[in-house]
């Protein structure tokens, strides 16, 4: 069934979406968000329920939390929580997390 399919010219949707979403422009943007959705991934639902917003721009995560006490926490665990969400990511696109 595959080699007809392959016999008219047709691919599979998945890799049609793979090839869209490889263009660079698109892929850079579904590449932030799923860089600022690891945040809420990694860091868990306590921490999510003080974050206020969360981007990426130029390696740089800037993350804005509503907690003094809870950024100056974190501020303490900078370079592990960098690596964890890397880790995460599976590559290394984030190379600092500022807090605000």
């Amino acid at each position: 069934m595959k080699n007809a399919k392959n016999k008219f010219g047709t691919k599979p949707l998945k890799e049609v979406l793979k090839e869209v979403v490889a263009q660079r422009p698109l892929q850079k943007g579904v590449q932030n968000v799923r860089i600022c959705n690891s945040w809420e991934e990694v860091m868990g639902a306590h921490i999510k329920q003080y974050t206020e917003q969360v981007r990426f721009s130029h390696n740089i995560l800037y993350v804005s939390l509503r907690s003094a006490p809870l950024r100056m926490e974190l501020s303490y665990q900078l370079e592990l929580i960098t690596e964890r969400l890397n880790n995460h990511l599976g590559e290394s696109f984030i190379r600092k997390v500022v807090l605000n």
